[in-house]
């Protein structure tokens, strides 16, 4: 199976890299983890491709900060056609304030006729023939969603996506053995816990794990491979190269998630 990151950021654009945004083709189905401005790129030749067969669309909201749900703002005009369900922490009808605030020009009740809002809770749930795992985390307060994917039935593979998280040890026993870890990263956090040694708790800036607190998560929880999203968006290429190198210390199959290459998994 494979993963096409749309979008890498958390915040905002930057660099050529779009906000949060990843398409994992399933048959006639098309799984998308998150709906930052990534989602635009459905409109660009390799989103009309993603698109070309899909009946389907199951649309998977790890949290409602903007740079996870900006897509909204054109979906209803870049999934038309398609059966479409998104699924988040509660049945929440995404941007459908804004029309009635004056900043979103559409009748959003019949622009937005064809989506389908479903809650996820806790523990795990059937989708058709795939399984999601769901996890509650602590961010900023608000929360998030870690979401766990097995393809068992006919891939016999795994997808962990986690983003806005925490670095605890039941975000680890949560990932544990899947196959591709897609995990958000920010600073380096290599300036943490010098004095009593690198701890896994330790490694949250600002509201998000560290690059390094991404890799211990990856070798603690043995997974397969380690691929790093929700890029500080003032860091350029080389930074994130850089960060990638010291991910690779930790745990050295790790990747970068890059706006349209595709990861196997």
């Amino acid at each position: 199976m494979n993963v096409i990151p749309l979008g890498t950021n958390g915040f905002f654009p930057s660099f050529g890299r779009e906000t949060m945004c990843f398409a994992v083709p399933y048959g006639k189905t098309l799984i998308i983890l998150d709906a930052g401005t990534g989602l635009y790129r459905l409109a660009e030749p390799i989103g009309k491709k993603l698109l070309t067969g899909v009946e389907n669309i199951h649309l998977f909201l790890s949290h409602y900060h903007l740079d996870h749900t900006f897509g909204f703002y054109g979906a209803f005009n870049l999934l038309k056609g398609k059966k479409i369900t998104v699924f988040g922490s509660r049945p929440k009808k995404v941007f459908s304030e804004l029309p009635a605030l004056g900043y979103f020009p559409v009748k959003y009740d019949r622009q937005f006729s064809d989506f389908n809002f479903k809650q996820l809770t806790a523990g795990k749930q059937e989708v058709d023939d795939y399984a999601v795992f769901v996890k509650k985390q602590y961010h900023r307060g608000e929360g998030s969603l870690a979401l766990r994917f097995e393809f068992i039935s006919k891939y016999k593979t795994s997808l962990a996506y986690v983003t806005d998280s925490e670095p605890t040890q039941e975000g680890v026993k949560f990932v544990k053995n899947t196959t591709l870890l897609l995990h958000e990263h920010w600073f380096n956090g290599n300036d943490l816990g010098r004095e009593k040694g690198i701890r896994l708790e330790d490694q949250l800036i600002d509201g998000h794990v560290t690059t390094i607190g991404a890799a211990l998560i990856a070798k603690e929880a043995k997974a397969g491979k380690l691929c790093l999203a929700h890029h500080y968006p003032f860091y350029n290429a080389k930074q994130l190269e850089n960060q990638r190198e010291l991910a690779r210390k930790i745990f050295p199959k790790t990747e970068l998630a890059l706006d349209l290459s595709m990861v196997s998994f």
